[in-house]
C-alpha cells in the first residue's frame, strides 16, 4: 500500500470531530482526497463521533480495505504483524473515548496523528497508557482456533526471540496446540507477557533464565484457570492484568465464552483496486468524495484579477527595474572607487555624485511607486474577500453551521483583516528572487571560475525555504486551529457567565482552557522551533558560501575594488536568502488563514445541498404537477405530509417511520416527554435537519431548494431559542418583518406586550439589553410571541414551547388568542402542558422518537391504554396532590413586590 511517510495532520475544532478528523489523515495520507468539512457535517447525521464500528463502516464504503480488530496491544509492535496504519480507540484526559491514526512503527517508536495535537511519535509505554483497553466476551472455540492462526503465531516467534527463549518458545507453543481447549493459550500469552515486562525492566537475565521463568509461569497459570469461574485468577501467580483472555460464564446456549481484553482498531489493508458494489451513502459522505479540495489560490486570483492585468504588469516592471537597480548602483559605487581618483576638477566630481544621486531618487521612487500599489491592492482584496464572506454566510444551509462552533465562525470572520498584506508578502517575496537572480548574476560576472559553488549557493536560497514549507505549513495550522479552539473558550465563557457562577464550574472550564492553551503554547513552540531551525541553516549555509568566495577570490585575483564589489554581493546573498526564508515563514501562516477563509466561500449553498438527493420523491408519494402546486398555495394554509421519514444526529435514531398527514388548517397538538423528539419533528418543517430516509412534502412539494426558502418565507416560528437583539422592543418586534405601524396597536394587545410598553421608560423604543436582558423570561417570550404575529398571512405556525415561563391563565389566553388570529393558517403547537391541548383538532403523541398516537384529543381519552390519557391522569394528579400539599411554602411577586405566605400566616417584604 502506497502511503506518505507522515500522516497528515488533520487538527479536530471540537469535541465531536475526532472521528472525522482522524478518517480525513487517514484517507489523505492513503492518496484518497476527501473533504473535511463535509465529513464533518456528516458526523451531524450518519457518522458517529463515538462509534468505531460506524467510522469502519465509513472506511470500508469510501474504498478502504479495513477491518475491526480487538487486539492485545503488544502485538502491535511486532514487525511480522502488519499492524498499520489503524484507527485506534484511546482515552482523552476526562477518559472519554477518543480515536487517533496509528500511522506507522520504526524500531519502538510509533507515529500517530490524535486529532486534538497532531502528529507526534511515541514509544510504547506511552501508548499502552493512552490506549482504551476494552473487554467483551467471545466465544471461546473461536478465540483458540484465532491463536492458531498466522499473526498470533508470528507474534509468539517475535517474542520469545526478545527474550532469548526462541527454541524454548517453540516448545511451549506446541505444548498449548496439543490442548484442545483455550485455556493453555491463554495461560501461554499471560505467563510470555509477563516475563517480557520482567526482562525490560531488567529483573531478570534474557535467555536460558527468562526461558526457565516463563515456562515454570505457564505451567503456574495451567493450573489457576483450569475452572470457567471469572474469579478464579484473583490469586494466581500471574496477575490478571497480564492477561489477554479470562474465563467467563458460558453463553445461553452453553456455549464456553473467554472474556478477550485489547485495544480496539481499524486496520487498513490498503485501498481496494475495484470497488465493490457499495450501499447509498449519505448525501455528506457522497459530497465528501466528489467535492475537490478546497483551492483557495484559483479563489484569491480571481479577486485579485477584478483590478485587471495593467496594475499587476505595473507592479511587476516596478520590482524588475529596482532590482535592476540596486546591481547598478553597486556598479557604480565601484566605478568611483576606480575612476574617483582621476576626476580632479569638481565638475566632474558634481557631476558623478549627481548621476549617484538621480540613480538613488529613481530607486526610491520605484519603491514608493511598488509600496502604495501593493497598498491598494492589499486594501482592495481585504474588502472583496469581507464582501465575498458575508454574503456567502446567508446562504448556508444550517447543518454546516451545526458542525462548527459559532465562536470558529466568528474567528474566521475577525481574521480577515490581516489578508490586506498578502500583496505585500507576495511582492516582497518577488523582489527577493529577483535581488537574488541579479546577485548571482554579478558574482558570476565577476568570478566566472566559481561558477558551481555560486550557482549552488543562490539555488539552496531559494529551494531550502520551499522544502521546508510542508512542515512550517502544517506547525502553523495546528497553531491556527488552537487558536480558534481557544476563542470558543471565551466565547462560552461570555455567554455562560451566569450559568456558570451560580454552578461553580469555573473550575471545570478553567481546566479545559489549561488543556488547549497548553496545547496551543507547544504548537507554537513547536513552529518557533522550526523556523529558527531553517533560518539559521539558509544563514550558515549563505555565511559560509560568502566566506570561501571570497578568500577564494584573494587567493586568485587581490583587485581591490572587484574584491570589495564581490564582497558586497557575496554577503548579499545569505542576507537574501534570510529575508526568503523569514518570507516564506509567514507564507504558511497567512496560507493556513486563507484556507479557513476560503472553506465557507467552496461550501454548497442551502440550494444546491438540498438537492444532492436529486428532487425525485421516493416510490409511493405523489410527484407534484406545477398546475397543483400553484393551486395548492393559494390556501391560506399549508398541506404537510410526512412519508416514512427517519431522522439522524451524531449517529443516533432521532425520528423514526414517522407517517403523518396534516391537511391545510388544521391545528395540531405535538405532547410526549421530554427528549421525545418533538422539536426534531417541527424542525424537519423548518429545514433544520435532513431526512436520512423518506420525505417530507408541504403542499404535495419535497421540502429542498428553492421551496424550502418559499416555505420559510411563509412560516412564523416561536421557540425559547429565537434571539432577541440588543435593539430598540419596535425593532426586535419588527424584525424578519415590512414595518407595519397599522397592526402594531392589535399585536401588542394579542400578545400581551401592552403593559410592558408602560413600563418601559422609552417605550417601544427602549433597548432591550443583549439577549433581552431588560425583560423577564415570559416577558421576552411575549416579545417574541409579538414578533411571529407581525408576520403577514403565515401559512405554517409553529409554536415550539411557545409559552414557557407563563402562568396558567395568561398562557391559556395567549393561545387562545394565537389560534384566532393564526385561524387559517396550519398550527403546530408543541407544549408540556398537556389538559391545554383539550382544544385542539388533533393531538399527536412522540415517544422515542416515534409518532405512538394520533387523533382527535376526546378519541384518545376514550381508549383504556391511550398514552395520551395516561398523560393528562398523571398532570392532574401532580396538579392535585402533590402542588396542593401543605408542605409547599407560596410566594408572590406583584409588580416587584414579593408577599409570602405559609398556612394562615401572611407577611409582606
Amino acid at each position: 500500500m502506497k502511503r506518505r511517510f507522515l500522516a497528515p495532520e488533520v487538527i479536530q475544532t471540537s469535541q465531536m470531530d475526532c472521528g472525522a478528523a482522524a478518517l480525513t489523515s487517514l484517507f489523505t495520507g492513503l492518496g484518497i482526497p476527501i473533504s473535511y468539512g463535509r465529513l464533518r457535517e456528516a458526523c451531524q447525521t450518519d457518522v458517529d463521533g463515538t462509534s468505531i464500528d460506524v467510522l469502519e463502516d465509513i472506511a470500508k464504503s469510501l474504498g478502504l480495505d479495513a477491518g475491526q480488530t480487538l487486539w492485545p496491544l503488544d502485538y502491535m509492535m511486532v514487525p511480522e504483524v502488519d499492524a498499520f496504519p489503524a484507527l485506534l480507540v484511546t482515552k482523552d484526559p476526562v477518559g472519554a473515548p477518543h480515536f487517533v491514526v496509528a500511522w506507522r512503527r520504526i524500531g519502538q517508536r510509533i507515529q500517530l496523528m490524535d486529532p486534538a495535537r497532531g502528529r507526534r511519535w511515541i514509544n510504547f509505554s506511552t501508548l499502552r497508557e493512552l490506549a482504551f483497553t476494552h473487554r467483551m466476551p467471545v466465544r471461546a472455540d473461536a478465540w483458540r482456533d484465532w491463536m492458531e492462526s498466522e499473526e498470533p503465531a508470528l507474534a509468539f516467534a517475535r517474542r520469545f526471540a526478545r527474550i532469548g527463549a526462541r527454541s524454548e518458545g517453540h516448545h511451549l507453543v506446541r505444548t498449548a496446540r496439543s490442548d484442545p481447549t483455550w485455556r493453555s493459550f491463554a495461560a501461554l500469552d499471560a505467563a510470555l507477557r509477563m516475563t517480557q515486562s520482567l526482562v525490560s525492566e531488567r529483573a531478570i537475565a534474557r535467555g536460558a533464565p527468562a526461558a526457565a521463568l516463563c515456562a515454570s509461569l505457564f505451567e503456574q497459570a495451567r493450573n489457576d484457570v483450569r475452572s470457567s469461574d471469572p474469579e478464579s485468577l484473583d490469586h494466581a501467580v500471574v496477575p490478571s492484568t497480564y492477561w489477554s483472555a479470562t474465563p467467563a460464564r458460558p453463553s445461553p446456549d452453553g456455549a464456553p465464552q473467554v472474556v478477550l481484553a485489547g485495544a480496539v482498531m481499524v486496520r487498513v489493508h490498503g485501498v481496494r483496486a475495484e470497488r465493490a458494489p457499495r450501499p447509498e451513502l449519505s448525501p455528506e459522505l457522497e459530497a465528501a468524495i466528489r467535492e475537490p479540495p478546497v483551492e483557495p489560490v484559483r479563489q484569491l486570483a480571481a479577486m485579485l484579477r477584478q483590478d485587471g492585468a495593467l496594475a499587476p504588469a505595473v507592479l511587476a516592471l516596478s520590482l524588475l527595474a529596482a532590482s535592476t537597480g540596486g546591481a547598478l548602483e553597486a556598479l557604480v559605487l565601484r566605478s568611483t572607487l576606480e575612476v574617483g581618483r582621476h576626476l580632479g576638477v569638481l565638475a566632474q566630481r558634481l557631476s558623478g555624485m549627481g548621476v549617484l544621486l538621480a540613480l538613488l531618487v529613481l530607486l526610491l521612487v520605484l519603491d514608493l511607486t511598488f509600496a502604495g500599489g501593493v497598498l491598494r491592492m492589499g486594501r482592495r482584496f481585504e474588502a472583496r474577500l469581507r464582501v465575498a464572506f458575508l454574503t456567502k454566510i446567508p446562504r448556508l444551509h444550517d447543518r454546516y453551521f451545526q458542525s462548527r462552533p459559532a465562536s470558529d465562525m466568528a474567528h474566521r470572520c475577525h481574521a480577515i483583516h490581516p489578508v490586506r498584506e498578502l500583496p505585500m508578502l507576495a511582492g516582497r517575496l518577488v523582489r527577493c528572487v529577483m535581488d537574488l537572480l541579479v546577485t548571482t548574476a554579478g558574482l558570476l560576472w565577476i568570478d566566472p571560475e566559481s561558477a558551481l559553488p555560486i550557482a549552488l549557493g543562490a539555488a539552496l536560497s531559494l529551494v531550502g525555504p520551499w522544502l521546508a514549507q510542508r512542515a512550517l505549513s502544517e506547525r502553523d495550522l495546528r497553531v491556527r486551529s488552537f487558536d480558534g479552539a481557544l476563542s470558543r473558550h471565551y466565547l462560552d465563557a461570555l455567554l455562560g457567565l451566569l450559568p456558570l457562577r451560580a454552578h461553580g464550574a469555573e473550575r471545570a472550564l478553567r481546566r479545559q482552557h489549561a488543556t488547549t492553551t497548553l496545547e496551543w503554547a507547544r504548537a507554537g513552540f513547536d513552529r518557533l522551533r522550526a523556523s529558527v531551525l531553517v533560518d539559521a541553516l539558509a544563514q550558515i549555509v549563505g555565511s559560509a558560501l560568502a566566506v570561501y568566495l571570497v578568500f577564494d577570490y584573494l587567493a586568485r585575483t587581490p583587485e581591490p575594488a572587484a574584491m570589495l564589489l564581490l564582497l558586497y554581493w557575496a554577503s548579499s546573498v545569505p542576507a537574501l536568502g534570510q529575508e526568503i526564508a523569514s518570507t516564506a515563514r509567514i507564507y504558511p501562516s497567512m496560507r493556513n488563514r486563507l484556507l479557513r477563509l476560503a472553506e465557507p466561500l467552496g461550501a454548497l449553498e442551502e440550494a444546491e445541498s438540498t438537492n444532492e438527493r436529486g428532487d425525485a420523491p421516493e416510490a409511493g408519494t405523489p410527484s407534484p404537477s406545477p398546475l397543483r402546486s400553484r393551486s395548492r398555495s393559494r390556501r391560506a394554509g399549508a398541506e404537510l405530509r410526512l412519508c416514512n421519514v427517519s431522522v439522524r444526529a451524531s449517529g443516533h435514531v432521532i425520528l423514526e417511520g414517522v407517517d403523518l398527514a396534516i391537511p391545510a388548517g388544521a391545528h395540531v397538538a405535538v405532547v410526549g416527554p421530554s427528549g421525545a423528539g418533538k422539536s426534531s419533528l417541527v424542525g424537519l418543517l423548518l429545514g433544520f435537519y435532513r431526512p436520512s430516509s423518506g420525505e417530507v412534502l408541504v403542499d404535495g412539494v419535497p421540502l429542498r431548494g428553492e421551496h424550502l426558502g418559499r416555505v420559510r418565507a411563509e412560516t412564523a416560528w416561536v421557540d425559547p431559542s429565537v434571539q432577541l437583539w440588543n435593539r430598540s422592543l419596535l425593532a426586535n418586534l419588527e424584525y424578519g418583518s415590512s414595518p407595519d405601524h397599522g397592526a402594531m396597536m392589535s399585536t401588542l394587545e394579542d400578545a400581551d406586550l401592552l403593559r410592558l410598553v408602560e413600563r418601559l421608560p422609552d417605550g417601544l423604543q427602549t433597548e432591550l439589553g443583549e439577549g433581552g436582558a431588560l425583560v423577564a423570561g415570559g416577558e421576552g417570550q411575549r416579545v417574541r410571541i409579538g414578533r411571529a404575529m407581525l408576520r403577514k398571512s403565515p401559512r405554517l405556525v409553529i409554536l415550539d414551547e411557545a409559552f414557557r415561563g407563563l402562568d396558567r391563565e395568561r398562557r391559556r389566553a395567549l393561545l387562545a388568542r394565537a389560534r384566532a388570529r393564526w385561524k387559517d393558517a396550519t398550527l403546530l403547537c408543541v407544549m408540556h402542558d398537556v389538559s391545554e391541548t383539550r382544544t385542539f383538532d388533533r393531538v399527536l403523541v412522540v415517544e422515542r422518537g416515534q409518532v405512538h398516537e394520533d387523533g382527535a384529543p376526546e378519541e384518545l381519552l376514550a381508549r383504556p391504554s391511550s398514552r395520551y390519557r395516561a398523560m393528562l391522569e398523571a398532570e392532574a394528579e401532580v396538579r392535585e396532590q402533590l402542588w396542593s400539599g401543605n408542605g409547599w411554602r407560596r410566594w408572590n411577586v406583584r409588580r416587584g413586590r414579593l408577599e409570602t405566605r405559609s398556612d394562615d400566616v401572611r407577611g409582606e417584604a
